[in-house]
C-alpha cells in the first residue's frame, strides 16, 4: 500500500471509546435508612438525591439512650426530604450519643454517600470527597470506596484513587464498580493485561452487558497481538510496535508525529498531556485488532492505533494530518473527560486535521447539500459503525459546524466548550460559551 493508510480522500480517521469509568445516569443504594423508636418496624418511602441516588427509608432496631432516638428520627425527616446537612448533624449527634448503634451508624453513613454524590456531580470535588472520606471511617461499605475513589480521581489523584479501590477490593473482591473502576485505571497506564483481568472477573462477578463483552474482546485481541511489541521513547510520545527491519520507517513516524504536536501547540496553544502513547501494528493487523471499517485511517481508544503498511517518505505529509487529527481526539478526550459529543470530537479533529483550517468547507458544504443538510441532532454517537459514504456525511457535517464556530466566536472559544463539557451536560454547556441554544445553531448550518 503506498500510502500510510486506506483513508477517505479527505484525510478522515475516525475515534472511538468505551468508557467505563463514571457512570452518569442514576443508580440506587442497596442500603437502608432505619428509625430507631419502640414502635413495629413499618416501611415508609424512599429519598433520592439530586444526582437520582434513592434510599430506602424504614424502622429498624430500638436504642436504649431515648435522646438518641429523637436526633436519629430528626436526621431521616430530614433525609427524606433531602436535606443533607441538617441530617447529617442531628445523626451524627446522635451516633455520638449512642455510639454502638449500628442502625444509626448506617444511616449516618448513606446520608453522606448520598450528600457526597450530590456534590460530585455538582462539581464540588473537594467537598464531595471530605463527605466520603467521612463515611468512608464509619464502616466498610463498597459504595462509599467507589466513590470516594471517583472524587480523588476527578481531582488528578489517580494514584490515591487507585490506593482506595485496590484496598477496598481486598475486603469485596467481586464489587462490578470497583473492578470496572481498576479496569478502566490499568487501561489508561495501558496496562492491558491487567485490565483484562479486571473485566473478567466482574463478568464472573455478574456483571453482563454487550458493551463488556465488546471491550473485553478488545482487549483480548490487542494483548494478544501486541504480545511481543516493544516501546520506543521519544519527547512527548511511547510507541508500542513490532520490531522494524528498517529502523527508518520508525524514524519516519517519530519526527512526523512531533512535528504533528507542535503544530497543535501553535494552532490551540495546547496538546494532550505527555506522553501520548501510539500503537504502530502491520496493516493486516490493525484491522483484525481494532475492527475498524476499511476507510479508518486511525483510531483513538485513549492511545492511538495507526498501521504503518508501505509507509514512505512520500507519505510523510499525509502521516501528519493523520497525527494530527488523532492528537486532537486525544486532548478533547482529556479535557472533555470523554463527555464530548461525536460532533466535536470529529469536527475539532479534522479542523487540526487540515493544513489551513477550514480548507474543506466547499467539499463538507457539497456532501451537505447533496444530502439535503444532515442534522448534527441525528448523528451517532461513534461514526465507526457507518458505511464510508454515511461516514462521510457525518464528518461533513461535524467539520461545518466546528468551522462555523471557530469562524464566529473564534477557536479559544470553542476550547473553552471543549472543556466546559467536562463540567456540565454539553448542550448547557454550548448555550453558555456561545449565547444561543445548540438546536438554534444546528437549524442555522442546514
Amino acid at each position: 500500500m503506498r500510502a500510510l493508510v486506506a483513508g477517505l480522500a479527505a484525510g478522515l480517521a475516525v475515534a472511538w471509546s468505551l468508557g467505563l469509568l463514571l457512570p452518569v445516569s442514576p443508580w440506587k443504594l442497596s442500603r437502608e435508612f432505619s428509625d430507631s423508636s419502640n414502635t413495629p418496624p413499618k416501611p415508609s418511602g424512599g429519598v433520592e438525591s439530586e444526582s437520582g441516588v434513592t434510599t430506602l427509608l424504614e424502622d429498624s432496631q430500638d436504642s436504649t439512650v431515648p435522646e438518641a432516638v429523637g436526633y436519629n428520627n430528626a436526621g431521616v425527616a430530614f433525609a427524606r426530604r433531602r436535606q443533607w446537612p441538617q441530617s447529617a448533624e442531628h445523626l451524627r449527634h446522635a451516633l455520638r450519643l449512642d455510639p454502638g448503634n449500628d442502625s444509626m451508624r448506617r444511616n449516618l453513613q448513606q446520608v453522606l454517600l448520598a450528600w457526597g454524590v450530590d456534590e460530585f456531580h455538582a462539581g464540588r470535588l473537594a467537598a464531595a470527597a471530605e463527605l466520603l472520606r467521612e463515611a468512608s471511617e464509619l464502616q466498610a461499605d463498597p459504595e462509599v470506596e467507589y466513590w470516594l475513589g471517583q472524587a480523588w480521581l476527578h481531582q488528578g489523584e489517580a494514584a490515591r484513587a487507585q490506593a482506595i479501590w485496590e484496598k477496598a477490593l481486598l475486603q469485596f473482591s467481586d464489587h462490578p464498580r470497583l473492578l470496572l473502576a481498576l479496569a478502566e485505571l490499568s487501561e489508561q497506564r495501558d496496562d492491558r493485561p491487567r485490565a483484562l483481568d479486571y473485566l473478567t472477573r466482574a463478568r464472573a462477578a455478574g456483571l453482563d452487558s454487550p458493551e463488556l463483552r465488546q471491550k473485553i474482546e478488545r482487549l483480548s485481541r490487542e494483548v494478544d497481538a501486541e504480545w511481543e511489541y516493544v516501546t520506543t521513547r521519544s519527547a512527548r510520545f511511547d510507541f508500542r510496535h513490532p520490531a522494524f527491519d528498517d529502523a527508518a520507517v520508525l524514524d519516519l513516524v517519530i519526527s512526523g508525529f512531533e512535528d504533528a504536536y507542535d503544530s497543535l501547540l501553535r494552532r490551540l496553544g495546547a496538546g494532550p498531556a505527555a506522553p501520548v502513547r501510539v500503537v504502530l501494528y502491520p496493516s493486516s493487523d490493525f484491522y483484525a485488532v481494532t475492527r475498524s471499517p476499511d476507510w479508518a485511517g486511525g483510531v483513538y481508544t485513549g492511545r492511538i492505533q495507526l498501521p504503518i503498511g508501505g509507509l514512505r517518505d512520500s507519505d510523510r505529509g499525509h502521516l501528519e494530518r493523520v497525527a494530527r487529527h488523532e492528537l486532537a481526539h486525544a486532548l478533547v478526550t482529556e479535557w472533555s473527560r470523554n463527555r464530548a459529543p461525536a460532533w466535536l470530537q470529529e469536527g475539532l479533529a479534522m479542523w487540526c486535521e487540515d493544513d489551513h483550517p477550514g480548507e474543506r468547507w466547499h467539499w463538507a458544504e457539497g456532501l451537505q447539500t447533496e444530502q439535503e443538510g444532515v442534522s448534527l441532532h441525528t448523528l451517532p454517537q461513534s461514526f465507526s459503525a457507518l458505511e464510508k459514504h454515511a461516514a462521510e456525511v457525518a464528518y461533513a457535517a461535524s467539520y461545518l459546524a466546528v468551522v462555523s464556530l471557530s469562524e464566529q466566536y473564534g477557536m479559544h472559544r470553542v476550547l473553552g466548550f471543549v472543556r466546559a463539557t467536562a463540567e456540565q451536560p454539553w448542550r448547557d454547556a454550548f448555550s453558555a460559551a456561545f449565547g444561543q441554544s445548540f438546536d438554534d445553531f444546528a437549524a442555522s448550518l442546514r
